[in-house]
C-alpha cells in the first residue's frame, strides 16, 4: 500500500517534471526567435521600427548606435526572415 502510494507520487512528479521542462524549452525557443528577429531587422528605418516594436523604449540615437554596432555583422538568408518570406 505504501509502495503503491510512492510509486504514484514519483509518477506524479515525473509528469510535472516532464511538462516543466517541455514549457522551459518552449519559451527559451521563443525567446530566441525574438531576438533573432530583433537582430535582422536593425536595418529597419527607425520608424518602421516602431512600427514592428511599439513596447520597445528605445530612443532614435540609441537605434542608431545599436545599428552601427550590430546591423551588418551577420548575415542572414532572406528566407529566414520571417517576415521576408511568402
Amino acid at each position: 500500500m505504501i509502495l503503491r502510494d510512492v510509486l504514484i507520487t514519483l509518477l506524479i512528479m515525473e509528469i510535472v517534471v516532464v511538462i516543466l521542462w517541455k514549457s522551459f524549452r518552449k519559451l527559451k525557443m521563443a525567446r530566441v526567435g525574438r531576438d533573432r528577429a530583433r537582430e535582422t531587422d536593425l536595418r529597419l528605418t527607425y520608424k518602421r521600427y516602431r512600427e514592428l516594436y511599439p513596447m520597445s523604449t528605445i530612443s532614435y540615437p540609441e537605434y542608431k548606435q545599436l545599428q552601427t554596432r550590430k546591423a551588418y555583422k551577420r548575415a542572414v538568408n532572406s528566407m529566414e526572415i520571417e517576415r521576408m518570406v511568402r
